[in-house]
């Protein structure tokens, strides 16, 4: 997966996750289309339960639901860092659960950590566990390595978004993913996002959690 959301969240505002509803990607969108929210502040670290209620039908590329911080060219010096944990959808493989890592001056590693089922819930986190050490976690067990993503303007926002690269192709893929207790944490506590900017897609959302489709 690419995380260049960084370089795409300013384009609108949001006031806030207020009321329920979701977020949509239509109609296809020729390379990568998005569908989640970043919060406006920095955080040490970005937190929810996500989802697939239906199986995705993915024709190529993939279909991801993520959270995560960094981005393209968002590190010091335009460096490319960040840290991402998941559940993707690939042709002839289903559903995965993944974490994908770029630290600074390193190649992309994308980790498959196995099946992911439909219908199952999964609590994703991505922590700052040393100052510029990220690591994720999977239903609180550690996955993948340790990240160093130093930040160009001291923190990093949190990032919770859906996503669809549908390789050039014009055909779509189709997704729905659940995002539940969205949340950051801040000086040590976790709270929902209290300001956010969409990432893609418009969407109404609840103060806990958004829905993606499709």
């Amino acid at each position: 997966m690419a995380a260049n959301v960084v370089a795409v969240v300013s384009l609108i505002v949001a006031p806030s996750l207020a009321s329920p509803s979701q977020a949509s990607v239509r109609p296809c969108i020729h390379g990568y289309s998005y569908a989640g929210y970043a919060g406006r502040g920095g955080a040490n670290g970005v937190a929810a339960t996500i989802s697939a209620p239906t199986a995705p039908a993915v024709l190529t590329g993939h279909a991801a639901a993520w959270v995560g911080v960094g981005g393209i060219h968002a590190g010091p010096g335009g460096a490319s860092e960040w840290l991402q944990t998941g559940i993707a959808a690939f042709p002839r493989l289903g559903l995965r659960i993944y974490v994908e890592e770029t630290s600074r001056g390193r190649a992309r590693r994308f980790v498959d950590l196995g099946p992911a089922l439909v219908g199952r819930r999964y609590r994703m986190r991505v922590l700052e566990t040393g100052r510029g050490i990220w690591r994720a976690f999977v239903n609180g067990h550690p996955v993948g390595k340790p990240a160093y993503l130093p930040t160009a303007d001291g923190s990093w926002r949190p990032v919770a978004t859906a996503e669809s690269w549908a390789a050039g192709r014009a055909a779509c893929n189709r997704y729905a993913y659940r995002f539940d207790s969205v949340s950051a944490l801040r000086t040590g506590l976790w709270s929902g996002f209290a300001a956010v900017e969409r990432v893609g897609a418009p969407g109404i959302r609840d103060r806990w959690g958004f829905s993606a489709v499709s």
